[in-house]
């Protein structure tokens, strides 16, 4: 092919493409050799920096442990009371401040402490020869005080002893638990009379640090000076069990004789557990001569100079792809207003014929062809800006705001559609608005207002529709208020006459005894169911009758009770009744119960000049009205049924009660209370 028949784009893209590819790769080789040195040398001092970290701070929890053995034996050296209780809740408190302690102790020479050891053979904390050797532990969960075992043998009793000196045992088993002690001498007058320390299970050391983590799969775990694995997180049969030189490793073995000798350092060797190749870093703790191991695989250590590398590739193959791209654009200016215009006009019309009306043609062109673009953006606005509009208006109407309104300054056929538009929402409007008044009436039991404006077609048919329901229901309302009225004076009538037959048949009883008392009982009754019907005729003036506001109902004859027993000007009647409507049927009778029993208070239950109360009360509960009156009087006599008495206003109450289909129950305490129950 010759070089004149290839294109000025496919030019530019080569000569461009191949400078960038020449200067990359010699500047991409350059940097990536000197970043991969500095990335290497800092994943080593990252990692020796972790494990230093955790070597300080394990040391610093080893500062800790035996300093509060230090404090333990000094008190004890310094102690005079030889009280074996106080120093008991000394061990005690020590070891519940200090959860990560196993056990707390002191051990004293046979009679070293107070001279009483026959005295404590057995004891608990002691053993056969009563020596004070207190261990408070937590060998198995809570903390139990057990007498110190195997001291005659053991490093941690016998080494200070021998030394006279504090001493942190080397790993051992105690009652099957793996530990250590920090232990230090008492002395008194510069002669060894026992011991103090505390006990530390290496277990907790074990679930620290199978918890470390390094990198992605990186662990660490814990030795003695002599190598002796004191954690694993993998291997937990190996702890207390091997050491770094049974690994029979060269790399490891030269590891542990870097950490019996108390060095730091690394090597590099490969995983028992896993088969990779790792780095083992180790720092040494001095407190304890141990000494901590991080072991990191060592493709997850240069992971990030992998992928450094791996970075700088992909951005020198990013630059070559982008300054391929930069040639492209180049290439591509110089015909592109031509090919755009054209693409225009293309998509225009592809999605015009798909009723897509929103494309507009780019006039991001050279200026020689800007017209072109612009004189057809400028057609397809005013063509599709009124049928926006209209869109907008019948979407407006559909969601219920019947004020929405065309706004648009069009002319011919365009403003012809806008103005139709408007006036239907016009008539729409008006006539839900004319319709909602007439429900709105209706919804305040106003029936008197009319549809005004009628739709067309089937809008007549709901407007007409709301009219007949509108006349109907007006035309029900007024029957009903003419049958409530109707209702009204019957039930009026009817407890007006049996009130008339109540006081007429208390007038001829009383004619059939000469007993003044007895005639004057008869004569208060028929004052009393004339005051009702007092109070009844002033109801029916001033309420519907259909039912009854009883507590204004009960105040109102009590008041009038009130006035017939001035003499009793003493007694305090009070009404505790909130605002409840009740039936004409029940609120009646139950009137007349509490006008004899309030009645029945005021003659019977007080002297004259006696201070007292009554009080009615009313509640609802479980469905049913609980009506109480009660007195603080002398009381209803105990060898009388209310039931059976000769008193005409009781036998009244109760055949009332029945009446109203409820019951009737009288406690006699401290006074008199009746109470009725009714539905």
């Amino acid at each position: 092919m010759r070089w004149k028949n290839i294109s000025l784009k496919v030019k530019l893209i080569l000569f461009i493409v191949v400078s960038v590819i020449i200067v990359l790769a010699s500047t991409t080789a350059m940097i990536i050799s000197t970043v991969t040195t500095q990335e290497e040398a800092l994943a080593y001092q990252q990692a020796i920096e972790m494990a230093k970290s955790y070597a300080n701070e394990f040391n610093g929890d080893m500062n800790t442990n035996q300093a509060i053995a230090k404090i333990i034996a000094t008190s004890m050296s310094n102690y005079e009371s030889a009280n074996r209780d106080e120093v008991n809740n000394m061990l005690y408190g020590i070891l519940v401040s200090h959860p990560s302690l196993l056990g707390t102790y002191v051990a004293y020479e046979p009679n070293a402490f107070d001279g009483k050891d026959n005295l404590y053979i057995n004891a608990v904390g002691h053993d056969a020869t009563g020596r004070f050797i207190p261990y408070w532990n937590k060998m198995n969960g809570p903390i139990k005080l057990d007498p110190l075992l195997y001291y005659e043998t053991s490093d941690y009793y016998q080494l200070p002893k021998k030394l006279k000196s504090n001493v942190l045992t080397e790993p051992y088993y105690y009652e099957g638990v793996f530990m250590v002690s920090y232990v230090y001498p008492i002395m008194k007058d510069d002669e060894f009379i026992g011991i103090g320390g505390v006990d530390v299970s290496l277990y907790y050391l074990d679930e620290i640090l199978s918890n470390v983590k390094a990198f992605d799969t990186g662990y660490a775990f814990m030795t003695s000076n002599r190598g002796m694995l004191l954690s694993h997180p993998y291997n937990k049969q190996w702890i207390g069990n091997r050491t770094l030189y049974d690994f029979g490793t060269e790399e490891i073995s030269q590891a542990a004789d870097d950490i019996k000798e108390g060095k730091s350092g690394h090597v590099e060797t490969i995983d028992i557990n896993t088969g990779k190749k790792v780095v083992m870093f180790y720092e040494p703790i001095r407190t304890g001569n141990f000494s901590f191991v991080l072991v990191v695989p060592k493709d997850e250590m240069f992971a990030g100079v992998i992928a450094l590398r791996t970075k700088l590739l992909h951005i020198s193959m990013a630059a070559i792809i982008f300054m391929a791209a930069i040639a492209y654009l180049i290439a591509l200016f110089v015909t592109r207003p031509i090919n755009q215009i054209v693409a225009g006009f293309k998509k225009i019309s592809n999605d015009a014929v798909r009723g897509k009306l929103d494309t507009r043609a780019s006039t991001d062109v050279e200026i020689d062809f800007r017209e072109i673009p612009q004189g057809l953006n400028e057609i397809l606005d005013a063509v599709i800006t009124p049928i926006r509009d209209t869109i907008r208006v019948t979407n407006a109407l559909a969601k219920g705001q019947l004020d929405a309104r065309s706004k648009l300054d069009v002319h011919g056929e365009f403003k012809q559609l806008a103005t139709t538009l408007d006036n239907f929402a016009e008539s729409l409007d008006t006539m839900i608005k004319d319709s909602n008044s007439v429900l709105t009436a209706v919804q305040n039991n106003d029936f008197s207002r009319s549809i005004q404006v009628h739709g067309e077609g089937d809008f007549r048919i709901l407007t007409e529709g709301i009219e007949r329901t509108r006349k109907t229901l007006d035309h029900m309302m007024t029957e009903r208020r003419q049958i409530e009225q109707i209702r009204k004076k019957e039930i009026h009538h009817r407890i007006k006459n049996n009130l008339q037959v109540i006081s007429s048949l208390l007038d001829l009883e009383s004619d059939k005894f000469k007993d003044p008392k007895v005639i004057e009982a008869f004569r208060n009754s028929q004052s009393r169911v004339i005051s009702m019907a007092l109070v009844h005729e002033e109801l029916y003036r001033s309420e519907d009758m259909e039912s009854i506001d009883f507590a204004d109902y009960i105040t109102k004859l009590v008041n009038d009770l009130s006035r017939s027993y001035m003499m009793n000007n003493n007694i305090d009647v009070k009404v505790h009744i909130a605002t409840v409507f009740l039936d004409m049927d029940v609120a009646i009778p139950l009137g007349m119960i509490v006008n004899e029993l309030v009645s029945n208070s005021f003659k019977h239950a007080f002297r004259s000049g006696d201070e007292g109360s009554i009080i009615i009360d009313m509640n609802y509960e479980a469905e049913k009205f609980i009506l109480i009156v009660s007195d603080n009087g002398r009381g209803f006599p105990e060898n009388m049924d209310f039931r059976q008495t000769e008193s005409l206003g009781l036998q009244l109450v109760t055949t009332l009660v029945d009446q109203i289909d409820g019951t009737i129950e009288l406690e006699r305490n401290h006074g008199t209370r009746f109470i009725i129950t009714f539905k």
